[in-house]
């Protein structure tokens, strides 16, 4: 169970069946349960998806990874090629000690020098690697600032430029174009040093359109945005002070590279529709990556809602602009917070981090109902003043709701939901 407080949470049928749904979406996409699936091993044919990679035509194997699914991808690559692994390191925002490749703790959000060590290591592998060779490449979300070596600069400045990024609302397109740009080791970078050897990317992805590129910026990518257009962004943002460097892009280096896109949000949500409709509701599926500010976009996805015993899901990621650094607060949270005051009788409003983290590591988002708005008002507190001062954890904490779970050792963007009870003689 991913979900810690379930039980305690699910003080109606409604609230239940929404927990349940939203269980169903994290367990879709753990490693643990679908790489058995997805990617396994046939004699000497390694088999991903509908991709046959025959493992004698190389010499030796590395596994790196990069990214909040890093560990337990690696972890499994190395239980199914045992003695072909030759080494590989991985970077994770969790750690445990593999028997063939390095572990390293990186931080998140932002880049510290621990990660730039670990950075390090990585690189080295990428470099070392000799024609013949085959690096396996698991990218996944968060790896833009695990794996992270500014080019020029060090670690203290880029971290107040994404700080300041991350401070403004920037989305992650955004982001990840001024990182790319900055780190020697994204937008194709890691190819660029593994060549002329073999990369082979399993991508996680949690951006939008499911652009592969994108994700954790595209270390194993062609990249296709420029320093101008990095620069561009920061002074969108009033950022000049920050080194820039362009990514490689001779095509003739990604030659003997291979990008699989093997998990996206797509997959949690189909998950979570037909837990929905085993438990007898009417499903939608909203289309598109739910986008704008946090504090709006609960209203919006409300409005889906037209009928009795309907459920509505959304994948996406909000924007949070910061304007009190001591709140305690995340996008999803957020979103909750700010679709309160619009919930009606029999309805409930959803929304969690697929990483288990949203901003705080002891609430993965939070659920809402019109409940949690009468204890709310009893106790005095206000929605609004809250959502201004970024402390949407502080009011979940005290009215209620905060969902909790850990890290869920993956993360393919944010998973909401809004339902509406059935009515009697369907229940």
């Amino acid at each position: 169970m991913f979900i810690k407080n379930l039980e305690s949470l699910a003080k109606t049928p409604l609230r239940r069946d929404a927990l349940l749904v939203a269980e169903a979406g994290l367990e879709a996409i753990s490693p643990k349960k679908f790489l058995p699936r997805e990617v396994r091993l046939v004699g000497e044919l390694l088999l991903v998806k509908k991709d046959k990679i025959d493992l004698r035509k190389y010499r030796r194997i590395f596994v790196i990874g990069i990214g909040k699914a890093a560990l337990d991808s690696a972890e499994y690559l190395e239980k199914i090629l045992g003695p072909r692994v030759s080494g590989g390191a991985v970077i994770d925002t969790r750690s445990k000690k593999l028997k063939r490749i390095k572990s390293f703790l990186g931080t998140h959000p932002l880049p510290s020098a621990q990660n730039a060590r670990a950075t390090e290591e990585i690189m080295k592998i990428a470099k070392n690697a000799k024609k013949g060779d085959l690096i396996i490449a698991i990218i996944s979300g968060g790896g833009s600032s695990l794996l992270f070596r500014p080019k020029g600069g060090s670690i203290s400045s880029a971290r107040r430029v994404f700080s300041r990024l991350l401070n403004s609302g920037a989305d992650i397109e955004e982001m990840n174009t001024v990182r790319k740009h900055i780190s020697d080791a994204h937008g194709g970078n890691l190819v660029r040093l593994a060549n002329p050897a073999s990369v082979l990317g399993l991508v996680f992805s949690d951006v939008p359109f499911d652009d592969p590129s994108l994700v954790a910026s595209g270390p194993t990518f062609l990249d296709t945005t420029t320093k101008k257009d990095a620069q561009k962004v920061l002074s969108r943002y009033g950022i000049n002070d920050i080194r820039l460097s362009e990514t490689p892009k001779d095509r003739k280096i990604f030659s003997k590279t291979k990008n699989i896109l093997l998990l996206r949000n797509a997959d949690a949500l189909h998950a979570m529709e037909r837990k929905a409709q085993s438990l007898g509701y009417r499903t939608f599926v909203g289309q598109g990556f739910v986008r704008g500010e946090a504090a709006e976009v609960g209203e919006e996805l409300l409005r889906g809602l037209k009928n009795d015993g309907e459920m509505v899901l959304y994948g996406g990621e909000t924007l949070v602009c910061v304007t009190n650094k001591k709140g305690k607060g995340g996008r999803n949270m957020d979103v909750v917070l700010g679709g309160l005051k619009h919930l009606k009788e029999g309805q409930v409003l959803l929304s969690i981090a697929s990483d288990g983290v949203d901003n705080i590591v002891d609430a993965a988002g939070a659920l809402a109902d019109r409940d949690t708005l009468r204890k709310a008002t009893k106790s005095g507190l206000d929605p609004g003043e809250f959502l201004l001062s970024n402390n949407s954890y502080l009011f979940f904490r005290r009215a209620g709701g905060a969902i909790k779970c850990g890290k869920t050792g993956s993360n393919v963007s944010d998973l909401m939901l809004v339902a509406q009870k059935k009515s009697k003689n369907k229940r």
